[in-house]
């Protein structure tokens, strides 16, 4: 079922709000972000998400740069608050 909710996210379905910071995101940047966020490795968003690592890799970048944050840790916190998405 959680896959199936990243999915139509990535659609850029949205059941819930985004936080502003949030919103600058695209949809396959949001379920990267939130992967990574919760522990998961570049593999394992690779492997959870169906993409390349690289692919992790170059969505990270862009996410860092978007939120204006630099590191893993960081990114865990902006997702701290935030509702997973049911």
């Amino acid at each position: 079922m959680e896959r199936c909710e990243r999915e139509l996210q990535a659609g850029g379905l949205h059941g819930t709000r985004l936080a502003p910071g949030m919103a600058k995101l695209t949809p396959q940047e949001q379920a990267v972000a939130r992967l990574v966020a919760s522990g998961a490795t570049n593999q394992q968003a690779a492997l959870e998400l169906f993409i390349s690592v690289k692919t992790v890799q170059y969505h990270l970048t862009h996410v860092y740069s978007k939120l204006g944050i630099r590191s893993r840790s960081e990114l865990a916190v902006s997702f701290r608050d935030l509702p997973s998405p049911d």
